[in-house]
């Protein structure tokens, strides 16, 4: 009997240390998912550099001479951490900021053969592409490159004009949340990608890493897989020993202690769980109009144009930017264009339908989609969201400001990509620009 006890208590305490190691597996699992969706939020201003760089070279049929300008605001936008640069026909010609990297200038990524590879896989691919981390030729730190190829097209013919580029350092793209989570005993491990280095190269690991239970997973990256492994030490119950000697005398004690012990883990798990909804839906919103970010925007788009194939149903997409915005910021102070912002926001949803989603994407620029509309009903609401606005100036520090807007409109047409429709949705926000203000361009 005695001996039956003991097997009994010994098959509990291991099927609770494998429990308790299933529900720690589960919990590293959702972890390293939040730490993959922060990563690809922050490496998410690396594209959007490059892309935003993309776009004005095109609007200028690729003239440079306002490089400074173009890059001092586009890397304002993005809390002035990052460094911009152009590279004609793969020769670094352009940065901001040029204190502290200017041995970068002139440097020829495609004839590096200690640094080609990466340049070469974005040029083959035709791809924003990052690498790294890697150290840069210009001040040793280390960090992480997004590189867009860009292409002209000169009397019918395609040919390749060079690379927008992005720098962020590797501190900007770790989430606080991996050192927090060391701190809690946890192994971590993140590892970037980077062809032109025989192994890859690492971005974080913890001190003493050694942990014998692990998960491993990949985060997806522009043209690229990064690998993050989470683990920790085996679990050792210490309880084990004392139970096989005195069973019959602490059985109860045991049971008890069994007890309470998946109680707190299944209140652990339960308070995750509840994390991790609330941090869901705090990534998709925007802190400052209380409303959908970028991300949500490009989900919703994504989604939206998926239904209308299904449906072969109608789907139109405005872009919308605030006129003069940065003279208000210049004039009146950062709170004044808060304040902008959030009015904006609030008009352009009182505006449209209820079945119109509105997203703020960057800066003061809006994407507003009109699911089951084509171009003509889009123009009409456009017409009285700018309508709206005229009627509904802000009042700041007991002045009125008028608000005007800029719009570019697109219909999707069947079978195009996500980013074809944005691209011609901003070419003709950027014609509306150059029009002149409160202008609407389809």
């Amino acid at each position: 009997m005695n001996l039956l006890t003991i097997g009994f208590v010994e098959a509990l305490i291991r099927w609770d240390a494998e429990h308790e190691e299933r529900l720690l597996r589960d919990t590293l699992l959702n972890t390293g998912s939040i730490i993959g969706q922060e990563i690809q939020r922050k490496i998410s201003d690396g594209r959007v550099l490059t892309e935003s760089l993309h776009a004005l070279l095109k609007a200028t049929d690729y003239n440079t001479a306002d490089f400074q300008e173009w890059a001092e605001l586009l890397v304002q936008e993005k809390n002035g951490s990052s460094v911009v640069q152009l590279a004609k026909k793969g020769i670094v010609s352009n940065i901001y900021p040029l204190s502290g990297h200017e041995k970068a200038l002139g440097h020829n990524l495609l004839a590096d053969a200690q640094r080609s590879a990466g340049a070469v896989r974005a040029l083959r691919s035709g791809k924003v592409t990052f690498v790294g981390p890697l150290k840069l030729i210009q001040n040793g730190a280390y960090a992480v490159i997004a590189r867009k190829p860009v292409f002209r097209v000169a009397n019918g013919i395609k040919e390749f004009w060079g690379f927008t580029i992005a720098i962020l350092s590797v501190d900007q793209i770790l989430p606080e949340r991996i050192r927090r989570l060391e701190e809690q005993g946890l192994y971590i491990a993140l590892e970037g990608d980077n062809p032109d280095s025989k192994n890859r190269p690492v971005l974080f690991a913890s001190k003493g890493h050694k942990s014998a239970t692990a998960v491993d997973m990949d985060i997806q990256v522009p043209n690229g897989v990064w690998k993050l492994q989470l683990g920790y030490d085996p679990i050792e119950n210490k309880y084990y020993g004392l139970a096989r000697i005195f069973t019959i005398l602490f059985s109860f004690i045991i049971s008890a202690f069994i007890f309470i012990q998946q109680c707190m883990v299944s209140v652990k798990q339960e308070q995750i769980t509840f994390l991790n909804e609330r941090l869901t839906k705090l990534s998709l919103k925007d802190d400052l109009t209380d409303i959908g970010n970028r991300r949500a925007g490009m989900q919703a788009l994504e989604e939206h144009i998926q239904h209308a194939k299904m449906h072969n149903e109608k789907l139109s997409v405005l872009m919308f930017d605030l006129d003069l915005f940065k003279q208000v910021n210049d004039q009146y102070g950062h709170p004044a264009g808060d304040s902008i912002l959030k009015h904006s926001a609030f008009c352009l949803n009182a505006a449209v339908r209820q079945t119109d989603l509105v997203f703020r994407i960057g800066g003061d620029e809006f994407l507003m989609l009109f699911p089951g509309t084509d171009v003509a009903g889009a123009i009409s609401g456009a017409r009285k969201v700018q309508a709206f606005l005229d009627k509904m100036p802000v009042t700041y520090d007991g002045e009125e400001l008028s608000v005007s807007s800029s719009i570019g409109i697109a219909e999707y047409r069947e079978g195009e990509t996500m980013e074809s429709l944005l691209n011609r949705v901003d070419m003709k926000l950027y014609e509306a620009k150059e029009s002149g203000r409160n202008t609407i361009c389809f």
